[in-house]
């Protein structure tokens, strides 16, 4: 649980909904103590305005940390100047204590003039939870790594950059001073991405000392959030429509994801993580179908189709489904199938497994269907440790799009749609093919 504490206070201000889960309990001003006993917290203020919400920041950590079974209630507070201390602190105002408070040891990253200093993401979140804009006294720099990928570039103007820039500056407790997009190939770094685009960080300071638990160096004066911190802020700025797909530099989980229906044979793959309820797939099935059968029938893609299911109420349609294709091993009668199901979508009905049924019935003897169903506790089940996997593998939603070659290596994730009416166009899907082999 302390991992978490320090975790959720250093990131808590994300707009990417890391935010405590607590609510803030304001306790009434407690009186300032003239001098420093051996053992106290210790506030450190920049100016005046800082000075002035001295007791609300510091009770409030004291609360948030008796939430949490750290009691620190009484002990006294002492504030003091920034200027009484022999060197500069990261952030202002900020945080410090004296003496053995064991509950604090675990957020100490450094000491000076035998004050301990807290971890700054702590003083810069306490500040900023009630209005004050913390002052830093680190700069950097902020590029924004642009993928090689069709629709992996991040677009945004000037105001939403600016946004940006102010949003990175309060979690990376510094100032960025510029931002800029770049190629992975025009910057000398020594580090495979995981995915692109990303945001890095140069400078001059180390950004990493004392915050290590949030940024990390990438060598050469360039530093990063830590990778699942960075996966969240780019989360957050593809639904804001900067960006509509992003490269990955790992491949996808074959082992997980081959356990789809395969429809074709190709060295372009393309995983389409369905659920039998998502009006996007059902119009992506039904805008596209026909393409997508003849790139699959044509050897331009080999299509697999993987269930992640989002409603619970298709489980059981999936696994019928499933369960017939593993009878039959007809990647075309699965397509056939799904597609009749998604048109109904399309049409306002709400399908359900006699839905299914019946569409099956169409397609496959009643032998295989009867066996199915027998089978039906045991498919589902299957499903939803396959839908759990993927949702552990941060596939949360349908359609997800995954475009992977086998020989190149290359990999596009596609979060939902890149066209309104179709989902994908085939302009689009072509573009993502000649990348893939290129």
């Amino acid at each position: 649980m302390n991992r978490k504490l320090i975790y959720g206070l250093t990131v808590a201000t994300l707009v990417l909904g890391i935010i405590l889960g607590y609510l803030l309990i304001h306790r009434p001003p407690g009186a300032q103590v003239e001098f420093c006993p051996s053992t106290a917290l210790i506030y450190v203020y920049l100016d005046d305005q800082q000075k002035s919400v001295a007791d609300e920041i510091t009770s409030n950590f004291k609360v948030i940390l008796q939430q949490h079974g750290l009691n620190i209630i009484n002990v006294p507070v002492c504030t003091i100047p920034a200027s009484s201390l022999s060197r500069k602190l990261r952030v202002y105002p900020a945080l410090l204590y004296r003496g053995n408070i064991s509950a604090l040891s675990m957020f100490t990253v450094g000491e000076v003039d035998g004050y301990k200093v807290l971890n700054p993401g702590i003083s810069a979140y306490m500040a900023s939870q009630i209005g004050i804009k913390p002052a830093f006294t680190y700069t950097a720099e902020l590029y924004v790594v642009k993928g090689g990928a069709p629709f992996s570039e991040i677009k945004a103007d000037e105001s939403s950059i600016k946004y940006l820039a102010d949003l990175l500056s309060l979690n990376l407790v510094a100032n960025i001073t510029m931002v800029q997009q770049a190629s992975i190939d025009s910057l000398s770094i020594n580090h495979t991405f995981t995915r692109l685009p990303t945001i890095i960080f140069k400078s001059s300071y180390n950004l990493s000392e004392g915050y290590t638990d949030v940024v990390t160096s990438l060598g050469g004066n360039f530093y990063a959030f830590r990778e699942d911190i960075t996966e969240r802020i780019l989360r957050y700025l593809e639904t804001l429509g900067w960006f509509q797909a992003y490269e990955t530099r790992i491949p996808p989980q074959p082992e997980l994801l081959r356990k789809g229906v395969v429809l074709g044979e190709s060295d372009n793959v393309m995983y389409i993580l369905e659920d039998y309820h998502c009006p996007w797939c059902a119009r992506l099935i039904n805008a596209a179908g026909d393409m997508l059968y003849s790139y699959a029938k044509t050897g331009k893609l080999q299509i697999v189709f993987v269930d992640l299911i989002v409603h619970p109420e298709v489980l059981s349609m999936h696994a019928l489904t499933k369960c017939v294709y593993n009878y039959t091993k007809e990647g075309d009668v699965y397509f056939s199938v799904s597609r009749e199901l998604y048109s109904m979508l399309i049409a306002g009905t709400t399908t359900t497994l006699s839905d299914a049924n019946k569409t099956l019935m169409k397609y496959v003897p009643k032998s295989i269907i009867d066996a199915c169903t027998l089978e039906l506790n045991k498919y589902q089940a299957d499903a939803q440790a396959f839908s759990y996997n993927l949702t552990q593998q941060g596939f949360t939603g349908t359609p997800t799009l995954i475009f992977w070659n086998t020989k190149t290596q290359k990999c596009l994730i596609v979060e939902g749609c890149l066209d309104v009416q179709t989902c994908i166009t085939e302009q689009q899907i072509s573009q993502i093919i000649s990348w893939l082999q290129g």
